[in-house]
């Protein structure tokens, strides 16, 4: 809605001043009211197109997130405490302080312990439950309600429920189902809630919701859907529509559908006022390499050892990610166990330690510059920079040495505290990136090496039996499975080497862990365990491996790599000539674009991100669009690729890019390309990791363009497989 500063009237003119921009009209008095509205129509376009950036457009997604939580909170009536599930804590800052929340009528907040209850404060006051849309969740606050409930019933008659339960992203109808089985329907009072968008950096927005990995891949469980294409509506809502929504994958294309019905009665969404030239949207099983491959960039590695808290990483050294999932046997005394070893201070007293800040790092580039200027260069490079840093912020403090008391004065009044903030901002980079070297540094490269052959498929029983090796001389619950996973998606390993290697990973970490193979399985990460009682099968597929015979069939990854030039010695080969995403052969510590440092070469090809194994599909699916001047152009590069579906906003059946371009020489369409708007909205459903960021950040630099990458989660490739326990 325009704002209007001021406006001045005179007998002949008008000065309407609307922020910076002026405009001065001359009318006669029978005309005023038609030309007032036609200068008001005119300065909001203006104003549309001069200061309503994509990136401010992208923050109303807080203002919207507010409105709808309080809208929620108001319609409660009585005093009202609101108790909140812990994993929600950092995600609703992004949304609201709780200044804002005691505004609306919160009193008090608590965070929902299991084992703890929280009684009622007073008389008549209102429990609010905000928690994640999980049913172990849910049916532990309910345990605490019957509690509740059993010391001091309420009276079913009252105006005002006592309960009241927000469930984040949506509200189940098995929910309902729930209450009334546990005898509490009419007592507890049911709210969805759907925050959609979060701004977890500059370009990288996150639903939040952590478990649709596991919902949606490995149990089957289509139910979120419907509320990640809500959050997909309000983002066309803010952005409008754009030409063409680009799917990858079954799950995609499903959603698309329901965003199409969602939008059959919204009339708010125009085409002519999109800030996207295309949204493409990509199921994580169509990708599974991104997220199984070690990044080599700094941001992806601190995500690989640290704990993440909506936009903060725990660099605490007590506690990563590393030493969770290691066997105590293979754990070699860290730092913090040797600090721990040493005569410790007398403890502090239980209000301090409530004080005592665990030591984090806020990965936003305009809250932490150290960040920015680091987050998606190689970690070699980064890590480099950050000592050098280090360095010279210390030369700056030994400056005080040698000055004379009034420049101390000065220097102290006003430089000080920034310098000092600075110091505390870099030390904690470098505490961050000594710890990913003590943790990683001793395997990466034998890992890295690893990965290439996995990826190049060389010698496959050879890599095989490696994996067993760092099974036993490493003991990682997590990331062991993941290169196994790795290993079946490029080359493929057979029902027989699956149970053999369980059968040694369950010797080391208990049977118990049988199942997560069958659930790694269903995800396509593994292949189905082959059931027993098939011994005429098991003797000829013996028979049939241990003969010599060539085979020519391909895995979907090989496919999909060699028709979309994903490998960086294909990539380099087609666009070496072009001269635009061209591999860069000079030194595998490679930097960021325009770093700009003494012998540092710039990067040209987004295989940077993964030491230039591979180049993650996201990245190549926007260069291929952003590149394209015709139709025809685009399904040449993509044309062979299944389950790649275009859905037109003028052509109501979803069209392959092959399709497509026959359309177009029929004049059944018109063609979109090249791109009216070099903006593109990439949404990975089920997590993206920074690598895959960081590759649509260089492809978005080269080309001139804006890439926003969205998903439902930040990941890394151990969070994939701990999904599966």
């Amino acid at each position: 809605m325009l704002l209007l500063d001021r406006i001045k009237l005179s007998h002949t003119f008008w000065k309407l001043k609307c922020s910076k921009t002026e405009v001065h009209i001359c009318v006669s008095s029978s005309l005023l009211l038609e030309t007032l509205c036609k200068v008001i129509a005119t300065v909001t376009k203006l104003r549309v197109t001069m200061e309503l950036t994509l990136d401010k457009k992208l923050q109303s997604f807080q203002l919207i997130a507010q409105e709808k939580l309080q809208a929620i909170i108001c319609s409660i009536p009585g005093k009202k405490d609101l108790i909140i599930e812990q994993t929600l804590i950092k995600p609703l800052e992004h949304v609201c302080a709780a200044s804002w929340l005691k505004l609306k009528g919160i009193q008090r907040i608590f965070k929902f312990d299991i084992e703890h209850i929280i009684p009622h404060t007073a008389e008549q006051q209102v429990q609010i439950y905000l928690i994640h849309s999980r049913l172990e969740i849910f049916q532990q606050v309910l345990k605490h309600i019957h509690e509740l409930e059993r010391k001091k019933p309420t009276d079913l008659e009252a105006a005002v429920k006592n309960f009241h339960i927000i469930c984040v992203p949506t509200c189940f109808s098995y929910f309902h189902h729930l209450l009334e089985e546990e005898g509490l329907y009419g007592l507890v009072q049911l709210h969805r809630y759907n925050w959609d968008f979060i701004n977890i950096d500059q370009g990288v927005l996150s639903l939040e919701v952590p478990h649709v990995f596991s919902t949606l891949f490995l149990r089957k469980d289509t139910s979120l859907l419907p509320a990640i294409a809500q959050s997909l509506r309000v983002l066309q809502t803010v952005g409008g529509r754009p030409d063409v929504i680009l799917t990858f994958g079954e799950h995609s294309t499903n959603l698309v559908k329901i965003l199409h019905t969602l939008e059959k009665n919204d009339k708010n969404i125009g085409k002519e006022t999109s800030d996207f030239g295309a949204i493409i949207i990509i199921d994580r099983d169509k990708d599974y390499a991104s997220s199984l491959l070690t990044p080599a960039i700094y941001a992806g590695l601190l995500l690989e050892v640290f704990n993440r808290r909506a936009a903060e990483v725990d660099i605490q050294a007590a506690s990563n990610k590393i030493l969770e999932q290691k066997l105590a046997i293979f754990q070699v005394p860290t730092r913090a166990d040797q600090q721990r070893q040493q005569p410790t201070k007398p403890p502090l007293d239980k209000a301090k330690k409530a004080t005592t800040k665990l030591p984090s790092i806020r990965m936003n580039a305009l809250s932490d510059e150290i960040y920015g200027e680091n987050r998606y260069k190689h970690f070699a490079q980064a890590s480099s920079q950050i000592r050098t840093q280090a360095k010279n912020i210390g030369l700056e403090v030994q400056k005080l040495n040698a000055m004379k008391l009034e420049e101390m004065h000065e220097y102290v009044a006003r430089k000080l505290p920034k310098v000092t903030e600075l110091k505390a901002r870099i030390m904690r980079h470098l505490n961050a990136s000594e710890q990913i070297i003590e943790m990683l540094g001793g395997n990466f490269r034998r890992m890295q090496s690893l990965e290439e052959d996995i990826i190049n498929n060389v010698a496959r029983k050879r890599l095989l039996s490696e994996i067993d090796e760092v099974l036993t001389t490493d003991g990682q619950k997590f990331n062991t499975l993941r290169l196994l996973c790795l290993l079946h998606l490029c080359a493929g390993i057979s029902s027989d080497e699956l149970m053999q290697f369980a059968r040694n990973y369950c010797n080391y970490f208990g049977p118990f862990y049988l199942d997560v193979f069958q659930k790694l399985a269903l995800a396509g990460l593994l292949p189905l365990a082959r059931e027993e009682g098939g011994e005429r099968t098991n003797t000829h597929a013996k028979l049939l491996s241990n003969l010599q015979i060539p085979k020519f069939q391909q895995t979907e990854f090989q496919a999909n790599s060699n028709r979309l030039r994903l490998m960086s010695s294909t990539a380099s080969e087609e666009q070496a000539g072009s001269g635009t995403v061209a591999g860069n052969s000079s030194s595998s510590n490679c930097g960021g674009v325009g770093s700009g440092g003494a012998g540092s070469p710039i990067i040209t090809c987004p295989s940077y991100v993964f030491n230039k194994l591979y180049i993650p599909i996201a990245a190549q699916l926007c260069s291929y669009l952003l590149k394209a001047q015709t139709a025809e152009d685009f399904a040449n590069k993509v044309g062979m690729v299944d389950k790649l579906v275009m859905h037109h906003s003028d052509v109501t059946a979803a069209l392959n890019p092959k399709s497509y371009a026959n359309s177009i020489k029929l004049n059944d369409t018109k063609d979109i390309f090249p791109l009216r708007k070099r903006n593109i909205f990439v949404f990975l459903l089920g997590g993206v990791t920074y690598a895959e960021i960081a590759a649509c950040d260089l492809i978005s630099r080269i080309n001139g363009s804006q890439i926003v990458v969205g998903s439902d989660t930040l990941v890394a490739g151990s969070d994939l497989i701990a999904g599966a326990f």
